[in-house]
Order: structure tokens, then sequence, then C-alpha cells
């Protein structure tokens, strides 16, 4: 499956704050649809929380980072279900982990994660570009 360019440019402009350019991006698709959008955040989903924690956090420290997220998002950001978003991330940490959340639920806690590592990392735009062409790579495999 290919990724549309318009997906990476969406997380982009969405964590570089360019409201503007994330309003046209956004607007393209939603004509053209958004096919690619769960698989490709996903993949961005993994790689950011595999930046920010490794394999090596604990629990205490996904705690942490999910409040510290939901404080964020206070002021009109989407709700975020804390339990559901502590499992989501330390599933990545730990494959092994199970857990059971709506598709929904699971997209905003992916976007709001993305948003917030991506953000507080303050990436180059070539690491950026490198993180996103490693995320459409892995959601392009079959």
């Amino acid at each position: 499956m290919m990724i549309k360019p318009e997906l990476p440019e969406y997380i982009r402009t969405m964590v570089r704050g360019d409201h503007a350019a994330n309003d046209a991006v956004e607007a393209r698709l939603d004509a053209e649809g958004w096919d690619g959008l769960p698989r490709f955040l996903a993949a961005v989903f993994f790689l950011a929380v595999d930046r920010r924690f490794g394999e090596a956090a604990g629990r205490a420290d996904v705690i942490t980072f999910v409040g510290d997220l939901r404080a964020g998002l206070a002021d009109g950001g989407p709700e975020i279900n804390a339990e559901a978003a502590e499992a989501l991330i330390m599933s990545i940490i730990d494959p092994s982990i199970d857990y059971s959340i709506s598709q929904e639920m699971i997209g905003r806690i992916q976007a709001a994660t993305v948003q917030k590592i991506l953000t507080d990392d303050h990436l180059t735009d070539d690491e950026l570009n490198a993180l996103l062409n490693e995320a459409a790579g892995l959601a392009s495999r079959a």
C-alpha cells in the first residue's frame, strides 16, 4: 500500500503548528479521502513512542507522560482516556501487554501522543522528514 504524500504532510504541519498549511492539507484529504491514515498514524505512533521511551521505560514514566499529555489537551483538545493511553503506549514498550480500546480512542491517543512527542523533541526538518519517511515505509509494507 502506497502512502499518500498528504499524510506525512498532515503530520508535519500538525507538529510544526502551521495551522493554515494543516487546514489546507486537511481540506485536500477531506476531498480525496484519508485512505491509509490509520496504518500511517500507527507507524508514526510506534516510532515516536520508541523514540521517547525506548524499551526501558516503566509504567511510572508512561503515567507521568500521559498526565502531561492530558493536561496539555485540557483547553479544547480531544478527550483522552488515561488508562487507555497508558495501555496503548505500554503496548509499544512491552508487546505482551493486551488492551481493549475503541478505534476512535486509539486514533485520538495516537494523534495526541505523536504531536506531543514530536513537538517536545524539537526535531529539525531533516529529523522529522526521516521519521515520517520511515513511518511511510513501515505503513507501506504488506
